[in-house]
């Protein structure tokens, strides 16, 4: 036993209830600090914005950190293409604000205008055509304001030039392109109607487009890795500008301006929450001051919309002249429709779909039936309707496991309702895929090429031809991606142009998918985390 003196005990009364103390004043401060934490994130919370964007905005997400330094806002991006983003918006889907290049259509789309509460223009970039200096020189074109819409399609019909442009159902380039060309060529001051669509005066300019894509971005890209593709693209001023800076660029693009006019987007930041009003008031004034504004000017080639910033002499000092915007969205449904169904170069599209047994292990056959029949009609949304297999395409299903079955060959009618006995039919085969044995991955990716390679030559320009490899593993059966390799090496030039789009799936190796899309100039797309469905659709914007 311990014995206490009195004062000793006492001693260790004061020691205890300063210990107490000093626990308890501990405890308060941990408590007000647990209540400041909250206090933090709760205002962090408030100073985000989980944004809706087009895949352009990406060189403004990359700014993301500067920005939030300076106006303490967090800008959170996901992305998204014209008519999926008005989807999004209209069915609710939680947002607090949406930034699109060109935001009419979204603000026309029933259940999207109604949850805008504030619209800010934020930066401009006209869509124009760009040609390679040698072909505007020869047509007369270059640096001469004269040229219209109407000399450029008369120019594209004879053959004079070919260009590339991103689908309107896909991109806003190639979405604000086609309305400001088919607005050009009505000859009408006003807004279009469905007797303007109708009249289908674009389907002589569209006979000189050899390249397609489902972002400006890739257009641009695969104008720099294959400059003989075609003479030039359609493209935003900014992309067609930052091009022409490119050291990889061997001929510098001539941008012309057509004296109709042209459609510029401008590029509206748009409010959907009424919580992150100031937040949003915030970020605006800081984008629309002079030094974000210089910022915008410099670094991605857009013009201001501050009035007090000087435009930089890269850009013409012409007057641009606006298009008018049709005002209706049924309108604008009718023009995607007749450009899809009735304008465009139809594709001559390959589809080689892995169904090894390991697609059966983990519901990849059953994504890989609903993909396929949302292409086939299934899927009603807007989006889903363009991204249909369409009148006159041709549609070939090559699948494999550790062998490679024979082609399927559907083919679509000219018209509407014809095709949608060929898409029934489409949709039964895709019912009955089943999953079984190894993986040929190659052996398969071999055999479409080859085909597709026949069909080019046999149809010449009036095809565009592609390959869709969806797969889920490794190859495990036959030639290795080395052999493929090795074989496309020894192609001639002109046997290269067959772009091979890849979508992984489950356990695929993703870098040797990624190596096949860039190798034959294609992409890749990731579909192990997101919708397989929806992955479809976006590679549908490429075909």
């Amino acid at each position: 036993m311990i014995n206490f003196s009195g004062m000793a005990l006492l001693r260790v009364i004061a020691r205890c209830a300063w210990v107490i103390a000093f626990v308890s004043l501990c405890g308060c401060d941990s408590s007000n600090n647990t209540a400041q934490d909250a206090g933090v994130k709760q205002e962090a919370a408030g100073n985000t914005l989980h944004i809706l964007a087009g895949s352009e905005l990406k060189d403004i997400a990359a700014m993301a950190a500067e920005i939030k330094a300076k106006t303490g806002v967090q800008l959170n991006f996901e992305y998204s293409g014209t008519l999926d983003a008005a989807e999004k918006i209209a069915s609710g889907e939680n947002y607090d604000a949406v930034w699109v290049s060109h935001g009419k259509y979204l603000q026309m789309t029933p259940g999207a205008t109604e949850r805008l509460k504030q619209t800010e223009k934020i930066m401009l970039s006209p869509v124009v055509l760009g040609l390679k200096e040698s072909v505007a020189n020869k047509l007369g074109w270059c640096g001469n304001a004269a040229v219209t819409w109407k000399d450029i399609a008369a120019a594209a019909e004879a053959g004079k030039f070919t260009f590339g442009m991103t689908n309107p159902t896909s991109s806003n380039s190639g979405f604000t392109a086609l309305v400001g060309l088919t607005a050009a060529l009505s000859g009408k001051s006003d807004a279009l109607t469905v007797a303007d669509v109708q009249a289908n005066k674009t389907a002589s300019f569209f006979k000189a487009q050899r390249l397609t894509a489902g972002s400006s971005g890739w257009l641009s890209d695969a104008y720099l890795n294959d400059k003989t593709a075609v003479d030039g693209i359609i493209n935003y001023e900014s992309v067609l500008l930052s091009m022409n800076q490119n050291s990889a660029l061997k001929e510098k693009l001539c941008l012309i301006y057509p004296n109709e006019g042209i459609i510029t987007a401008d590029y509206p930041l748009m409010l959907l929450s009424d919580a992150k009003k100031a937040t949003f008031d915030t970020l605006v004034a800081y984008l629309r001051g002079e030094e974000f504004q210089q910022r915008i000017m410099a670094q991605t080639l857009r013009r201001p919309v501050n009035s007090n910033v000087k435009l930089s002499e890269v850009f013409p000092k012409s007057l641009l002249i606006e298009l008018p915007f049709p005002g209706q969205i049924d309108i604008v449904n009718v023009l995607l429709e007749q450009f899809q169904n009735s304008v465009r170069i139809p594709a001559h599209s390959w589809f080689v779909l892995d169904t090894s047994g390991s697609m059966g292990t983990n519901d990849g056959i059953e994504q890989l039936r609903k993909s396929i029949a949302g292409l086939s009609g299934e899927d009603n949304s807007v989006s889903g309707r363009f991204a249909h297999f369409l009148t006159r395409e041709h549609i070939e299903f090559i699948t494999f496991a550790h062998e490679v079955n024979a082609p399927v060959h559907f083919e679509m009618a000219a018209t509407e309702s014809e095709s949608k006995v060929t898409r029934k039919r489409i949709s039964e085969f895709a019912n009955n895929l089943n999953a079984e044995g190894g993986t040929a991955i190659y052996d398969a990716v071999y055999s479409a090429y080859k085909l597709a390679l026949v069909a080019q030559k046999k149809e010449s320009a009036s095809y565009y031809q592609t390959i869709v490899l969806m797969t889920d593993g490794r190859n495990t059966d036959g030639n290795d991606f080395k052999s493929f390799q090795e074989w496309y090496a020894r192609l001639p030039e002109d046997s290269k142009k067959i772009r091979v789009f890849t979508v992984a799936f489950g356990d695929a190796d993703t870098a040797e998918l990624n190596s096949l899309a860039k190798l034959t100039g294609g992409k890749f797309f990731d579909g192990r985390k997101g919708d397989l469905r929806q992955i479809f659709k976006e590679v549908r914007g490429y075909q």
